[in-house]
This record gives C-alpha cells, sequence and structure tokens, in this order.
C-alpha cells in the first residue's frame, strides 16, 4: 500500500493543473506564431482555453497517521526528595540488618525473645538488633543531612531531559551519587562490598527508582504531524468504508501572473513588476 501525507497529495494535485495551464499556454502561443504567419488566419483571433474556476472532489482513504507527543515528568519536587530518602534509608537499613545478624551470637540469646507463635506459622525469632540498627539510623541522618543538594539535581535534571521516556543514564548517575554520599555518611563502604560483590543491592534500588520515575512521566500533549492518505483509486473504491474515507471539495480559482520590466524614470535602471490579471 502506498501511503502519502495529504498535504504532498493535494499540492501535487494543485501542482498538476498548474502544468496544465502552463501547456495550454505554450500551445497558444505556437499556434499565435503560426495564424500571424499565414495570410488569412492572422485575421482570427488566436484560440486560448482559460478555466477561471475548477471545483475538484477528491475521495481520499485515511490510512494512518503520525503524532508526536510531548512527556513530562509530573512527579513533585517534595514527593521525589522523600522517595529518594526512603529508599536509600531502606537500603542502609538492609545492610546494617544483615551485618547485625552476622555479629549476633544466637546461642546466647534467651528464650524470651521468641514470640508467642501464631496459629498456622513458625515462631519468629523477635529482632533483638533492631534498637541497635534504628539508633544508627537515627544518629546518623545521613540522607536528610547530607544529600538534599545531590538529590535536588537528581530531581532537575529529570524535569530538564529532553527526552523522558529515557530516564536511565540520568538515574544511573545521580541516584549512585546520593546512594554513595549515604554508605559513607554510616562507613559501609567496606560492609556493602562485602555483602553486595556484585553490587546487587543498588542495582535493585536503581531498578525500583527508573519504574518509579516512569510511572510518574505522563503526555502534557499530543499533536499530530500529518495525515498519511492512500491515493490508489482502486483501494479507495474496495477497501474504503464511511469511517476511513473523507472527500475534499476544492475550487480554484485561475489568476494570472504577469512578469514586466519596467525603466525607472529617476535612476534610469530597470526594474521587474510582477501584475495579477
Amino acid at each position: 500500500m502506498s501511503n502519502i501525507t495529504l498535504a504532498d497529495y493535494v499540492g501535487f494535485i494543485f501542482s498538476e493543473i498548474t502544468r496544465a495551464r502552463d501547456h495550454a499556454d505554450r500551445v497558444a502561443k505556437d499556434m499565435a506564431i503560426a495564424y500571424a504567419k499565414d495570410d488569412v488566419l492572422k485575421h482570427f483571433s488566436v484560440p486560448r482555453f482559460k478555466i477561471p474556476e475548477m471545483e475538484l472532489t477528491i475521495p481520499v482513504l485515511i490510512s494512518s497517521a503520525k503524532f508526536t507527543t510531548a512527556l513530562l515528568f509530573s512527579m513533585k519536587e517534595a514527593d521525589f526528595t522523600r522517595y529518594i530518602q526512603n529508599r536509600v534509608n531502606s537500603a542502609i537499613q538492609t545492610i546494617l540488618i544483615r551485618r547485625s545478624k552476622v555479629d549476633i551470637d544466637f546461642s546466647s540469646v534467651k528464650n524470651d525473645v521468641f514470640t508467642k507463635p501464631v496459629f498456622g506459622q513458625q515462631p519468629q525469632v523477635e529482632t533483638a538488633f533492631k534498637p541497635a540498627v534504628n539508633n544508627t539510623l537515627r544518629s546518623k541522618r545521613a540522607i536528610i543531612s547530607s544529600s538534599p543538594a545531590a538529590i535536588s539535581k537528581f530531581y532537575q535534571l529529570l524535569v530538564a531531559n529532553t527526552d523522558p521516556s529515557k530516564p536511565e543514564n540520568i538515574a544511573q548517575v545521580c541516584f549512585a551519587e546520593v546512594f554513595n554520599i549515604a554508605i559513607e555518611e554510616y562507613n559501609l563502604l567496606e560492609e556493602y562490598k562485602r555483602q553486595n560483590p556484585q553490587n546487587e543491592l543498588f542495582s535493585q534500588a536503581l531498578q525500583e527508582v527508573i519504574q518509579k520515575i516512569k510511572e510518574n512521566t505522563l503526555v502534557s500533549q499530543s499533536k499530530m504531524e500529518n495525515l498519511l492518505v492512500n491515493p490508489e483509486t482502486n483501494v479507495v473504491k474496495n477497501g474504503s468504508s464511511d469511517a476511513t474515507v473523507f472527500t475534499i471539495k476544492a475550487k480554484i480559482m485561475e489568476e494570472g501572473v504577469f512578469v514586466k520590466t519596467v525603466r525607472n524614470e529617476e535612476t534610469g535602471k530597470e526594474e521587474l513588476l510582477v501584475e495579477f490579471e
């Protein structure tokens, strides 16, 4: 199926009509020369064909349309800051809990650390190390005190992103900066490397951040670039319906253009003068 834009299709039809007028005028010119050379015909007026008005009815089969959409990162900065802080704090807590599990000698834990079992579940060990972890988190406040500038830069880059559908590069660089600030503030670099030799925790958190960014990237406006049509008459006749075909009705007013050379009496120079009939 041959698809072209509606502008190209209609423009071509108009240009073909203009070429038809040009061809008719050239024929009239040749006839005028022939008439001038004939002793009898030179007394006759030279025939010249004109169409003052022309109405066209053109059926067009709509094949598709091209649109451009503008995307926008719509999350508010306060919400974004809160989300990033919570996500990094969650990662820090995971590291601290894992380290605490390694450090605790469960053989010395008394029986009262076991909670009363819930029906249908196994007895759960009370996280006796949680207070230490929570105290560490409360005492440091790394994300809140050290990374607002990094998170703000992260947000501004997302807002200014020329291709909001692809935030991966910005997210990887900026989230790594915020994540590293937290790791260094808690002095957990070596512990993190020990627990995540392949950078697993960061990679998981990064994917969640990217997903959150994409969920908050919305279409702000949509604009039609052009309308594609199929001009093949047999396709229009046999493959059309009321929903796919529309008719273009155009009235063309014939207009002549004359280009003359005139001499400017003041300057003595020749100038081109364009007149319309």
